[in-house]
């Protein structure tokens, strides 16, 4: 089950319990043609969510409120690259590691990308660090 990401932060520290992921893959032609035939499963969403919780991570519930009421999402399909896009929670690196090892053995993606995101509270205090920092740096070396 889906639930809303309310990551608890304590004051200052930029950290919550939970590290935000976008997930992207594409399905192999073999998943695609077991997900057209009549009366497939296809929720794979719900095929998932066993393991994501068993990694104490979840899937992030997105509220769209411009559309005819709010709706809640937690999983977009795509055009492009890839089929598939969403947002998932998970306690660490090694769990989102663990996730996306398990679905790749699974034979019915063919690629997989994974993209760590930041609150925008931890890119602004990013910044900031940068901004005090950027002195130490030189982009090419002064001649």
């Amino acid at each position: 089950m889906a639930r809303k990401l309310t990551a608890a932060r304590s004051a200052g520290s930029h950290q919550s319990d939970q590290n935000l992921y976008l997930v992207q893959y594409a399905y192999t032609a073999s998943a695609w043609n077991d997900l057209l035939k009549p009366g497939a499963q296809r929720d794979r969403a719900k095929a998932v969510k066993d393991l994501v919780g068993a990694l104490g991570g979840c899937f992030a519930e997105i509220t769209i409120p411009c559309s005819d009421g709010p709706k809640m999402r937690e999983k977009f399909g795509s055009f492009g690259e890839y089929d598939v896009v969403t947002l998932l929670a998970f306690p660490s690196d090694t769990a989102m590691a663990a996730f996306a090892m398990a679905i790749s053995a699974g034979g019915l993606v063919s690629s997989f990308k994974t993209t760590k995101l930041l609150a925008w509270d931890q890119m602004m205090a990013a910044m900031e660090l940068a901004g005090a920092k950027r002195a130490s740096y030189q982009a090419s070396p002064k001649k």
